[in-house]
């Protein structure tokens, strides 16, 4: 356990990061459920809003759960009228997700919540620091990442140059 009362500077980056990552998480959680969601309803919704359709295991595999919890969860959404599961016409032993009509209508707000969030937390910083930052992260994330990441490691070849732009 950690003690709450560490110096920020003697932090290692993965326990800065862990600590951020669940403020944020909180945050979220919060922006959600002033809308009505639980944070894994908001996160398959928000996938589902990029890709409609898509079968249950590869969301739970896109969104990092175990097709039990996923399982778990869709069912609780297609009783409350989120989602609908249709097996595949041609693989029945695929199931498919799709939105309902009421998860169409709360896109837009749940677009804007996160978009407050998203405002709340780049404000601290100026516009040099979140290129560099997003670049680190992405980075990082390609790095730590089980799936291949074409565009965002190819960003990383000119990650020298953020930070020079306003020097």
């Amino acid at each position: 356990m950690t003690n709450s009362k560490q110096d920020p500077q003697e932090l290692t980056l993965g326990q800065l990061l862990g600590k951020v990552c669940r403020l944020v998480g909180g945050r979220m959680r919060m922006k959600l459920e002033g809308i009505g969601l639980h944070h894994a309803q908001g996160m398959i919704l928000f996938h589902l809003w990029h890709k409609d359709g898509i079968a249950q295991n590869i969301l739970a595999q896109a969104l990092h759960i175990t097709p039990p919890t996923t399982t778990n969860t869709l069912q609780r959404m297609e009783r409350d009228g989120w989602i609908e599961r249709r097996r595949d016409a041609t693989d029945q032993r695929v199931v498919q997700v799709y939105l309902t009509k009421k998860a169409g209508a709360l896109r837009q707000e749940a677009r804007a919540s996160l978009r407050e969030l998203d405002q709340e937390l780049t404000s601290v910083l100026t516009e040099n620091e979140r290129g560099i930052l997003m670049t680190s992260l992405l980075k990082v994330r390609c790095h730590l990442s089980m799936q291949a990441c074409d565009r965002p490691c190819a960003r990383q070849e000119n990650s020298g140059d953020v930070g020079k732009e306003n020097q």
